[in-house]
């Protein structure tokens, strides 16, 4: 990991509900709110966007773990904030809280897990799943 890595460094990913963040669900439901699904996507990209620049060139890392509480709804064309702070590293293992915010309010809440490990493990990795 490259200099600066350490508890407390926060991103703010700010983003808008589109209608394709809607819930699907193989067709059962279709509400013109934001999904769980899309909230768990934004949370994630928001750790990834917190980690990429301390990664180094022979590092990368996978997401192994997330925690959501979707607490509130927000509608189709709302925006949103993703906030995400990095609470621990152990290891390879790093912990991230987020809070989604739309409107000065707070729509949900979680946590995740990325695995960082060498560009040579991962690629072993990529051709055991195939």
């Amino acid at each position: 990991m490259k200099a600066g890595f350490k508890v407390g460094i926060k991103v703010d990913l700010p983003a808008t509900v589109k209608p394709w963040m809607k819930p699907q669900l193989e067709g059962l439901v279709s509400h013109r709110l934001y999904a769980t699904w899309a909230m768990v996507y934004h949370m994630e990209t928001a750790s990834r966007m917190l980690l990429a620049p301390y990664l180094e060139n022979t590092e990368e890392a996978v997401g192994a773990g997330i925690l959501i509480k979707h607490l509130r709804p927000a509608a189709v064309g709302a925006p949103l904030h993703i906030i995400c702070t990095l609470v621990r590293v152990k290891g390879s293992r790093v912990y991230c809280r987020l809070a989604v915010f739309s409107k000065n309010r707070k729509i949900g809440e979680g946590s995740t897990l990325q695995v960082v490990m060498t560009r040579s493990r991962f690629a072993k990795l990529l051709r055991e799943a195939r």
